[in-house]
């Protein structure tokens, strides 16, 4: 479902955001499985993941653009716990963001942590 180029947090969150059954999680997937990571994005308080498609994806033009976000995480180093949105357009994975709560500094490197849904 990954690609190699995520880091061991997005590979986990993005399991974690897609684990339902059923559409658009289906969709999701196995478009995940023709991404590629094509830049990263710290932000100092957080990240941005945007992906590359291969032109032999599986697009769902008929997919709601919506936001994906139902997972949060524990990281030491964070007071609070870091949230995360995968943004889809047009049928079409875009980014994840993950952020901290206030103004906290994210953390790096990320050795620990662990996923939940929110």
């Amino acid at each position: 479902m990954v690609s190699a180029e995520l880091t061991p947090l997005e590979s986990a969150v993005l399991g974690k955001l897609l684990e339902k059954r059923g559409e658009p999680f289906d969709a999701i997937r196995e478009q995940l499985a023709h991404a590629s990571v094509s830049s990263r994005k710290f932000t100092g308080v957080g990240f941005f993941t945007h992906f590359a498609i291969a032109p032999e994806a599986p697009i769902r033009r008929d997919l709601r653009d919506t936001e994906l976000g139902d997972v949060g995480a524990k990281i030491p180093g964070l007071v609070d716990d870091a949230g995360f949105l995968l943004f889809i357009r047009d049928g079409v994975i875009l980014f994840l963001e993950g952020y901290t709560y206030g103004d906290a500094a994210w953390p790096d490197p990320i050795t620990e942590f662990s996923v939940f849904e929110t």
